[in-house]
């Protein structure tokens, strides 16, 4: 009986993930971050990890907003997508990138974070 128990329980208690490390440049405020460090493939409680909000990242001076979710949420054959946005066009993204790498996710949200890449934008409407 106590075998049983044990293998419920572990199969019920969510592993305990870590945050996903970022290098960000100044400028930018972290509205949520849900987005840990588990490759999808490797991941044991998927549906917890994997939504569709995941990270979302404001710089208010330029209007700019980058969105991290998993699309379709919770799906294991779906992926990553990241957007960046300026003055709330959700429905007209300036960039749009889908993954299901993790690694790749981090590479581009530290790439579209920087100012050399985001300045093209700064005088679009």
């Amino acid at each position: 009986m106590n075998d049983v128990i044990a293998e419920f329980l572990e199969e019920e208690i969510s592993e305990p993930y870590e945050i996903q490390p970022l290098r960000l440049l100044g400028g930018w405020t972290v509205e949520f971050n849900n987005f840990c460090e588990c490759e999808p493939d490797n991941c044991r409680n998927f549906g917890e990890i994997f939504v569709e909000d995941l990270l979302r990242l404001t710089n208010i001076k330029f209007n700019l907003i980058l969105d991290l979710g998993w699309y379709p949420d919770g799906d294991r054959n779906g992926a990553y997508e990241l957007c960046l946005v300026k003055d709330y066009k959700w429905e007209k993204p300036l960039e749009v990138f889908e993954s299901r790498d993790t690694k790749e996710i981090v590479a581009k949200i530290e790439y579209w974070t920087n100012h050399g890449f985001y300045q093209k934008y700064l005088g679009t409407c």
